[in-house]
């Protein structure tokens, strides 16, 4: 087997990647059916990053042989986490810079964000908000993947 050859940033860039394109799909579908005031719905987007820091994982230790170390999986859930949140704040940049420009307006007239919301601050946050609680994922998700004998279901 090649594990040696294995390394969990490129997992973790994979997926993080992956994870990315789930926030932005999610986030189209909710502006197409004009959701995106709802701000509560916005996290369930929260479950994509959940299943991507988890498959990322387990599929490091499955390719590893069964072996992962504790901040491998620490380093796999953040950078899954750094990776979806930057290409969703790159598109956000993108989406209110050129495709709809009322749509930060709209931000800074809801009782959530500031009236002063920049580009550059939603940018930061898109990217604070999406990375902190990869870690948080993949501390939790270590407590079952850490041992040896723990696997994902149906995996050898």
């Amino acid at each position: 087997m090649a594990s040696a050859k294995v390394s969990f940033q490129n997992i973790a860039i994979k997926y993080g990647m992956i994870v990315g394109v789930a926030h932005i799909l999610f986030f189209l579908l909710m502006r197409l059916l004009d959701l995106t005031n709802n701000v509560e719905l916005s996290y369930l987007s929260g479950f994509f990053l959940i299943i991507g820091i988890v498959v990322a994982i387990s599929k490091f230790k499955r390719l590893n042989g069964g072996l992962i170390k504790y901040f491998e999986g620490l380093g796999i859930g953040v950078v899954t986490a750094f990776v979806s949140s930057l290409i969703l704040g790159l598109f956000l940049v993108l989406y209110v810079t050129v495709l709809d420009k009322t749509y930060i307006e709209a931000m800074q007239a809801s009782a959530l964000f500031p009236e002063g919301l920049s580009v550059l601050s939603m940018f930061m946050v898109t990217l604070a908000h999406g990375t902190w609680p990869g870690f948080f994922i993949a501390f939790i998700a270590m407590q079952w993947f850490k041992n040896p004998e723990h696997s994902m279901p149906n995996q050898i």
